[in-house]
């Protein structure tokens, strides 16, 4: 049986999908984020660890392409829950709620205060987080699959 072939479209909607639910998993890694009042990096890895199950088993999205869509899904929830962290930071100080900060700061502060508020360690964490979910993306079986 040939390998599976990865139409454009059924691409586009993957990257879209992916991208999707990178924003959610930083929406929900954002929960705890709150709860302790500072940001957890260390929870980039169960984040990489589910985009990659997901990419894997529910987009079925495989190979390299797959892994490079967890890879790309894992550093969207770092960076999106690292923007959520900065507006709940502005929003903590300046006493107003969160959606009010975010609509009064903008994107490009939020960004850039995530970007300020990063480490080295966090970006290694990060990295590792992409890796892992790339790794979780890959295919680890081919034997049963192949016909000679």
């Amino acid at each position: 049986m040939p390998a599976e072939r990865i139409h454009l479209s059924g691409f586009l909607f993957g990257l879209l999908c992916a991208v999707m639910f990178g924003f959610a998993v930083g929406a929900v890694w954002m929960v705890p984020s709150m709860m302790f009042g500072r940001a957890l990096p260390a929870l980039v890895l169960p984040a990489g660890w589910i985009l990659g199950v997901v990419v894997r088993r529910w987009l079925r999205i495989r190979g390299a392409a797959g892994a490079l869509l967890a890879a790309l899904a894992t550093l969207i929830a770092a960076a999106y829950t690292a923007c959520l962290v900065a507006a709940a930071s502005i929003s903590g100080m300046m006493g107003v709620g969160l959606a009010q900060a975010m609509s009064d700061a903008g994107p490009a502060m939020l960004i850039e205060l995530a970007r300020l508020a990063q480490g080295p360690g966090d970006i290694v964490l990060a990295l590792a987080g992409a890796v892992l979910a790339a790794l979780v993306a890959w295919p680890l079986r081919a034997r049963g699959r192949r016909a000679h």
